[in-house]
């Protein structure tokens, strides 16, 4: 577990979640609230967590956790004082640690509460001995964040980078090879990003409208007619702003809500690391376009 300098580092962002990783380290797994990130060897970090109603019991938990500890052979569960190293880290949480090991590997984590938030995190850093490094939990633990300050939320995942009102939920995600998608919903106001590419492989040296009339409604977006190609700092661009222009999977919804959609959908090509962006939102009610145009201009690819 060699973590190389710190200032090397990147960050992890995911779903009210933040931290920062080694370089090396990818994440292998993931779901709504729930990250795995390997190394070239296997697992380091798994972290699970949770909005909590009402109130937090370390007790019930540390019992489930011990209990599906235990059902493994070989494997040795111990509930442990938090390390002192780990204190000023995790000052902003009421926490409980624990350990286990197995004759190949063996963990060190805890489980936090944040009663600013309400939020309960399970995380825990799988170690072989000849890897060990104690610096490494512990840089991640000092750089772990729960939630915003300043209402916005960040992600940050396979070089992806936004900042989303807190407000809004994430509601479904995708990463496949040549389009990530992350659609997220606040009441009846839906707000997508997505990334496409190689651009090069897309566009095959023709412009974004082409390109977009012929596959964004293919790819289940929100497409729209009458996009219009402007510059968009500096950057080649699709936009269009509309009441009544929606996609045919849109039309059952209008007509259920008896109103025709506000949609507001900007595409650019990012040229400079060779991929399509798009940011769309469609609502019943007019669009916050000031808060649209902040999360155009912080959603980038590193």
């Amino acid at each position: 577990m060699d973590s190389g300098r710190s200032e090397s580092w990147k960050t992890v962002a995911w779903n009210g979640l933040s931290l920062r990783v080694p370089p090396q380290w990818e994440v292998s797994s993931l779901a709504t609230s729930y990250l795995q990130l390997n190394d070239e060897v296997g697992p380091v970090l798994e972290l699970k967590w949770q909005q909590i109603k009402g109130l937090f019991s370390f007790k019930t938990h540390l019992k489930k956790l011990s209990r599906l500890s235990t059902s493994s052979p070989g494997v040795d569960f111990q509930e442990i004082p938090l390390p002192h190293d780990w204190q000023q880290a995790l000052r902003n949480f009421e926490v409980q640690s624990f350990v286990w090991q197995s004759t190949e590997v063996s963990g060190k984590g805890a489980i936090l509460y944040c009663s600013e938030c309400q939020k309960a995190i399970f995380l825990q850093f799988y170690q072989k001995q000849r890897r060990d490094d104690s610096r490494i939990p512990l840089e991640i633990l000092h750089s772990l964040r729960d939630h915003s300050e300043d209402g916005m939320v960040p992600w940050a995942l396979f070089g992806l980078r936004a900042l989303i009102p807190q407000r809004f939920a994430l509601v479904r995600h995708r990463f496949h090879p040549g389009h990530y998608q992350l659609e997220f919903q606040h009441q009846k106001e839906h707000l997508h990003l997505n990334r496409w590419g190689p651009a090069d492989l897309l566009l095959k040296g023709g412009d974004l409208l082409p390109w977009f009339n012929k596959r964004g409604g293919e790819r289940n977006w929100c497409h729209v007619a009458n996009m219009r190609e402007y510059n968009y700092d500096g950057k080649p661009a699709l936009q269009v702003q509309s009441q009544g222009s929606i996609a045919i999977s849109s039309r059952l919804w209008a007509r259920m809500t008896r109103n025709l959609p506000h949609i507001w959908v900007r595409v650019w090509h990012l040229a400079s690391r060779n991929q399509v962006l798009g940011v769309a939102a469609r609502g019943c009610k007019p669009l916050n376009e000031q808060m649209l145009e902040e999360v155009c201009s912080n959603y980038d690819m590193v």
